[in-house]
């Protein structure tokens, strides 16, 4: 399972990337190919508890976590 999407902050077009790596769900945050985020993750196992519970996806929660952190200025520059 690889995903991407892309969103604008001060006019930079920011990628995150979805993917599920020795059995954890994986979000990061790359701008111009190069990561500038730290790596969010939960393993397979948190996730199904985690949709159990709040019947959302985990990868959803950290996609928009590591999305928030960008627009509060919080990456590698």
């Amino acid at each position: 399972m690889t995903q991407q999407r892309t969103f604008i902050h001060d006019n930079k077009s920011f990628e995150v990337r979805v993917a599920i790596l020795n059995n954890r769900y994986c979000v990061r945050v790359f701008l111009n190919g190069v990561q500038v985020s730290p790596e969010y993750s939960a393993t397979l196992e948190v996730g199904q508890a985690f949709f159990s519970q709040h019947q959302e996806s985990i990868v959803n929660q950290l996609a928009s976590t590591a999305e928030s952190d960008i627009r509060r200025e919080f990456y590698f520059k």
